[in-house]
């Protein structure tokens, strides 16, 4: 596992080679902006936020296609600053309507998702904040990115019954264990994920109305409020959804 660097020396050297384009996010747990290397013209992220450090150094270097690759990632004064690959395209709550309606796009985009979330857990790294907002479709290719582990935790056991001590994410999409009933794990993962394939084939969260058909059945099982329920891994849920 690579180390996490001193964020003034990390800092420093962006100011000297980089130029700031634009502020592209900013609110409570952070902000992201875009920079451009003066001379290659290559263009990366900074993101500021609270963030787990050892999530980011479990990530430093990883390539993987549906997760951006983390450059360094670098902490002091109770913020962590990381410089990552800058993905140009749509986010996915921009494109909701394309997928309503067409089970075969939503399985296909289920199917990458847990690729992407497979590499975070074989890593230790729950993600705790799947959504629309977090998954950008990478533009000419289509390529789903899960991106934004500012609210990601390491997996530690833990005794029985024991629970988050913060709870992160999305409540909409959050499963029922981050509300402090119980230690999140790759299955608070997978609710999430089936929130949003729900949400995607027809529209609406799941306490509204659930899909059906055998996609509907994917997703019905990724929602179950007993997580033991719930498909145990992104791998399992893959290979459900390519029977589909």
């Amino acid at each position: 596992m690579s180390a996490v660097l001193n964020a003034a020396w990390v800092e420093g050297c962006l100011l000297e080679e980089y130029t700031l384009l634009s502020l592209l996010s900013q609110k409570e747990t952070g902000e992201v902006s875009l920079w451009q290397h003066n001379r290659l013209g290559r263009r990366i992220l900074l993101r500021r936020c609270a963030a787990d450090p050892e999530v980011y150094a479990r990530m430093l270097g990883i390539k993987h296609p549906n997760l951006p690759q983390a450059y360094e990632a670098a902490g002091g004064e109770g913020e962590l600053l990381v410089l990552e690959e800058y993905i140009e395209g749509p986010l996915l709550s921009g494109c909701l309507a394309q997928y309503k309606g067409d089970p075969a796009r939503v399985r296909a985009l289920g199917i990458a998702l847990c690729d992407g979330m497979a590499c975070l857990h074989s890593r230790g790294i729950i993600h705790r904040d799947i959504k629309p907002e977090n998954v950008i479709l990478q533009a000419g290719s289509g390529t789903l990115k899960l991106i934004d582990l500012t609210a990601a935790r390491i997996r530690r056991p833990a005794p029985p019954g024991s629970a988050d001590t913060v709870c992160l994410g999305t409540a909409p999409y959050a499963a029922p264990e981050q509300f402090g009933v119980a230690q999140t794990d790759a299955r608070t993962d997978i609710y999430a994920a089936g929130v949003l394939l729900n949400i995607l084939l027809t529209g609406e969260h799941p306490s509204q109305r659930l899909a059906g058909g055998r996609l509907g059945r994917v997703i019905r099982r990724c929602v179950r409020v007993n997580a033991g329920e719930r498909y145990g891994s992104a791998e399992n849920l893959k290979r459900a959804l390519e029977r589909v």
